[in-house]
């Protein structure tokens, strides 16, 4: 089951008394004062939040066989709710850089829904603003309810949000579909699966390329020549 709609908004609302509090931290205006500040807070911000959340709510790592956390879970922190612990994946950045953000591997969340591991897939984002006075915006989705605003680069095979067209749908009220788990699993194996095929072809081109260009390689004597170049000082 999701997150109870009660719990959801108290973890929106720790999350924002939290860094209204801390905002003027010092250890926080520091990692913003300097080149690329969003970079440089990104996992100060993730481990403040991650741990308001453990000391507050009923929260757990998910762990190996041998009882130590995984590194590279696809959630930051799972909370439990109506009996069962809920991935959230917390992500910060400012608010006027709105890119494509990585969220999670296709094929680790496919792994889980497939395996009937989870049914949601929880994206806590916490905007700041560092124009003065500084503030911030939080924003908690199931990230299978906003399936529309993802897309999906089967090279690295990781998951994004698209950012500008998510807040703005945001802002608008947008009016989430009610879709059912096997549907939202079918979204999602639809775009894997057309992502990867575009990424054979795209290799296949590639491929035929380097052979065309090693046949030419393999005919005539080598020389080098740079004719095709251009240099400058």
């Amino acid at each position: 089951m999701p997150l109870a709609t009660a719990l959801q908004t108290r973890i929106v609302n720790l999350t924002n008394e939290h860094w209204s509090a801390h905002v003027h931290d010092r250890a926080f205006t520091d990692l913003t004062s300097g080149k690329e500040p969003g970079h440089r807070m990104a996992d100060y911000v993730d481990d403040r939040t991650t741990s308001l959340l453990k000391i507050h709510l009923d929260t757990r790592f998910e762990g190996n066989r041998n009882g130590t956390p995984k590194l590279r879970s696809m959630g930051d922190v799972w909370v439990h709710s109506e009996r069962m612990f809920n991935p959230i994946n917390i992500k910060s950045g400012l608010q006027d850089m709105n890119g494509q953000p990585n969220l999670v591997s296709m094929q680790k969340l496919l792994d889980y829904i497939l395996n009937r591991r989870i049914d949601s897939y929880y994206l806590l984002i916490i905007k700041f603003s560092l124009t003065p006075p500084l503030s911030h915006k939080t924003f908690l989705i199931d990230v299978l309810d906003w399936i529309d605003f993802i897309t999906y680069d089967a090279g690295p095979g990781q998951i994004m949000l698209r950012e500008r067209d998510f807040y703005e749908a945001h802002e608008a009220g947008y009016d989430v579909p009610d879709r059912s788990l096997p549907a939202k699993a079918e979204i999602l194996f639809d775009l894997f699966e057309r992502k990867l095929e575009d990424l054979f072809a795209n290799r296949r081109t590639r491929l035929h390329r380097q052979k065309t260009l090693l046949q030419s390689f393999r005919n005539t004597d080598f020389t080098v020549d740079q004719s095709a170049m251009s240099f400058v000082t």
